[in-house]
């Protein structure tokens, strides 16, 4: 028997029940929106190393032997150690009446370093206590501050670009009577606030307005309140571009040289990989491949309507990609129930949030959640890629001239 769909009028499909009914019209089209397999969930699994089982500890067969001298020998390995620790060495003989022996036991440092150390004190007597009750190194006090310590790291949380010729001129307009040299300063900077200088991430103003922070925090108490768990019933999906070029951002080079890494002078060709992860591990990696020729046809992708359509693209990945993708990502988790009913986290860019993308993966069995504006962070597939360009950035396996990733 056939039945009857009916439009209301205002673009909502109904059958001759009164029921609305969703038409999924986008079709997976592997030839004009095509997709090259890196890997997914089963190649993931067979390569996956095995997970290292304890090695269980053998019974000492000297009957004799204390649990002191077992203990000392687990120390036995050679290590540095930190100022302080050699501070609280000294602090526990003189103070606490221990012996060398039962100070380093207790510390876990080697007992032939705390032998050494015990014999230079003997020879040059060093006024280790007094440094260890006092509030610093011996010799001049230091001109800093624990007000100068709030005052200098607050300066760097509001503005993290600053030069040390900038963060002293703050700190010496703000205190008047303090004159310290630029060296005092950066050691104060990175040993006592613990500032150092890395490699910086420019985040838009829009991200970490009070206004996203806030609906950021709204989204994770509503989902809170459901059946949505990121580390059990989520599968994480977006996708990244990459190129040859791809190059670290910090390099060795002789000291007082600049640090030059040389690249093709042709600005190389990007490359779309689209990934789909979850707790268990890989799900789904696909390379996008250039779309077909364009034809006389258009793709029609609206749900209800039939009149949008896609616009052909010499770059980037369409929502036909997009699609393609999200199917064989469901094909994939068919496979195994432990993926039954789960949610798919992607961003809400507009290649994602067709209504033919989240009428598709509700038909099949799963949930559609859609992430926030300027909130990757709710996306653990942000630092899945991170590391997968750090790792091509490093890598200095040969590549082709001409090579696309």
């Amino acid at each position: 028997m056939n039945n009857f769909i009916h439009e209301d009028g205002q673009g909502g499909l109904f059958d001759e029940q009164g029921k609305e009914v969703s038409i999924i019209q986008m079709e997976i089209d592997d030839e004009a929106y095509p997709l090259q397999n890196v890997t997914n969930f089963d190649d993931y699994t067979e390569l996956k190393p095995p997970e290292g089982k304890a090695t269980p500890i053998s019974e000492d067969k000297d009957e004799e032997s204390s649990d002191e001298d077992v203990a000392m020998k687990s120390v036995k390995t050679y290590r540095s150690y930190k100022a302080f620790e050699k501070e609280h060495f000294f602090y526990l003989i003189t103070e606490k009446g221990m012996s060398v022996r039962a100070a380093a036991l207790q510390l876990q440092i080697n007992p032939s370093t705390a032998q050494n150390w015990a014999k230079k004190d003997r020879e040059d007597p060093q006024d280790i206590i007094a440094r260890k009750k006092g509030s610093g190194r011996p010799g001049r006090p230091s001109k800093f501050n624990e007000e100068h310590q709030r005052f200098l790291v607050n300066l760097i949380d509001e503005n993290a670009s600053l030069v040390l010729d900038e963060m002293m001129d703050s700190l010496t307009t703000q205190f008047a009577d303090l004159q310290v040299s630029k060296t005092a300063l950066y050691n104060f900077a990175t040993e006592k606030c613990a500032i150092s200088f890395k490699k910086a991430h420019f985040h838009s103003v829009e991200r970490n307005s009070p206004e996203k922070i806030e609906e950021r925090y709204q989204w994770v108490k509503l989902y809170m309140e459901t059946d949505l768990d990121y580390k059990s019933n989520c599968i994480f999906i977006d996708e990244s571009a990459f190129h040859i070029n791809l190059k670290r951002n910090f390099a060795w080079s002789r000291k007082g040289t600049r640090a030059i890494v040389k690249v093709p002078k042709t600005r190389a060709k990007t490359t779309t990989i689209l990934g789909a992860i979850s707790p268990y591990g890989v799900v789904n990696i696909q390379v996008r491949r250039p779309k077909a020729p364009a034809s006389s046809k258009k793709r029609k992708i609206d749900g209800t309507t039939g009149k949008a359509t896609v616009a052909n693209s010499k770059g980037g990945t369409v929502t036909g990609h997009y699609f393609n993708f999200i199917a064989k990502t469901i094909d994939i988790l068919d496979k195994h129930p432990q993926f039954k009913g789960h949610y798919l986290v992607m961003d809400n860019a507009p290649i994602h949030t067709n209504v033919d993308i989240r009428r598709y993966v509700e038909s099949r069995g799963y949930g559609c959640v859609y992430l926030l504006p300027y909130s990757p962070e709710l996306n653990p597939i942000e630092q899945f890629w991170s590391v997968v360009k750090k790792q091509t950035e490093a890598s200095e396996a040969p590549r082709r001239r001409g090579s696309n990733c």
